[in-house]
């Protein structure tokens, strides 16, 4: 029988690619568990590399630093208030 696997592949910017994976049986189940088994590798992958962007400073091209303390711009426009829905006027 051949070997079933999940698997995750992370390309970086550089151009390396990280490749995770669980071996599983071929069944549902099976297949079920893998990917819970999967996704904590995959998080941690992912934190590491956050970690490491933050480390450098780096952002991708066309992002911005999330800044919370930007008090310019109110969570919700001056002019939004709530209303209730236009009414419909039968035909």
């Amino acid at each position: 029988m051949a070997v079933v696997a999940v698997c995750a592949e992370l390309k970086l910017r550089d151009g390396l690619k990280e490749k995770i994976s669980v071996d599983v049986e071929n069944n549902l189940s099976s297949l079920i568990n893998g990917i819970h088994d999967l996704n904590p590798n995959v998080s941690r992958l992912l934190s590491e590399l956050v970690e490491r962007e933050k480390a450098h400073g780096d952002c991708a091209e066309g992002e911005e630093e999330e800044d919370d303390s930007d008090e310019s711009e109110p969570d919700h426009p001056e002019n939004s208030e709530v209303h209730p829905p236009a009414k419909r006027s039968k035909i």
